[in-house]
């Protein structure tokens, strides 16, 4: 059997053909262009699905959304601003009127950790939190292997946890979230802030700076890996997992901040947490895509 895997996060939307084996026959990207609304949204994502059958069949689509999913009617319990009018979009059932193909949908990081438990980093765990750090923040939870989704499909949210009451306003309308402080948008917001001017524009110019030795650029990266080393430590305490695992785009980046974060984690632990187990995503971006098929291939077992 072969399964369509479809990633749509806020920048880019990735689709591929996927087999049983986890094996990418084929795969193709197009910029997600949310600012443009629902409807060239949804027009994009059928035109990449078009594409993915163009020179093949499939057996079933598996989508990863950015938001907080109802994966029973996949539809889209809630989303932010990053993707504007996305709440309440029927998702399976477009897909399906569409393309006649059964389709499942979670969302994409939720989809992201299917995809590291299926074949990549947590392949041999039961307890895992797999953390997604790249424009927002956001985790997937799984216990006994099954993941936690919550009553309002908001488990996992950890982005929204906040670190500092009063803090930066953050899109989901909080103060103080952890998005705002550790994710790769929040990177080259702070370092904006503290030059008091629009000196970069991406993590990349961001990363530039730091290894040519800026200051405010080492600064940022300190706060950074303080800020995650104490909410890594937090959720620790709430979900005490085997391991952890780290992906999303600044897994790109680890060289730069992967030792500081561990010696935190170690300073700011008690000794019931110690230093967990932390490991880096071994599919990186392409995990999401994966544990989309893996959602496509799961739908079909309940047909």
């Amino acid at each position: 059997m072969l399964a369509i895997g479809i990633d749509i996060g806020g920048t880019k939307i990735v689709g591929g053909i996927v087999d049983e084996q986890g094996n990418m026959i084929r795969s193709v990207e197009r910029a997600t262009e949310a600012e443009k609304g629902k409807a060239y949204l949804l027009e994009n994502l059928e035109r990449l699905t078009e594409e993915l059958l163009a020179e093949t069949s499939a057996d079933a689509i598996g989508i990863g959304s950015a938001g907080r999913i109802d994966v029973h009617e996949g539809t889209v319990y809630y989303a932010t601003p990053n993707l504007p009018d996305w709440t309440g979009v029927r998702l399976k059932q477009h897909m399906v009127d569409r393309f006649g193909i059964p389709t499942a949908v979670d969302n994409d990081v939720n989809a992201a950790g299917i995809g590291e438990m299926w074949l990549g980093a947590g392949k041999r765990y039961s307890s895992v939190v797999c953390l997604t750090l790249g424009t927002g923040v956001a985790a997937a939870v799984f216990v006994n292997r099954e993941i936690v989704r919550g009553h309002h499909w908001s488990a996992g949210e950890i982005g929204h946890m906040i670190l500092y009451p009063k803090g930066k306003r953050c899109n989901c309308g909080q103060w103080g979230c952890m998005e705002q402080y550790c994710s790769g948008t929040a990177l080259f917001k702070t370092y904006n802030e503290i030059c008091g001017k629009h000196a970069v524009s991406s993590g990349k110019q961001f990363f530039a700076l730091l290894q040519s030795g800026d200051g405010i650029a080492r600064q940022v990266l300190d706060a950074f890996t303080d800020d995650l080393a104490i909410a890594m430590v937090s959720l620790c305490n709430i979900y005490d997992p085997e391991v952890f695992i780290i992906g999303g785009g600044l897994i790109e980046t680890q060289s730069y901040w992967w030792d500081a974060m561990l010696e935190k984690i170690g300073r700011y632990a008690n000794e019931a947490v110690r230093r967990p187990v932390v490991l880096p995503a071994r599919f990186k971006n392409q995990a999401g895509l994966l544990g989309a098929a893996k959602l496509a291939f799961d739908e079909l077992t309940k047909q």
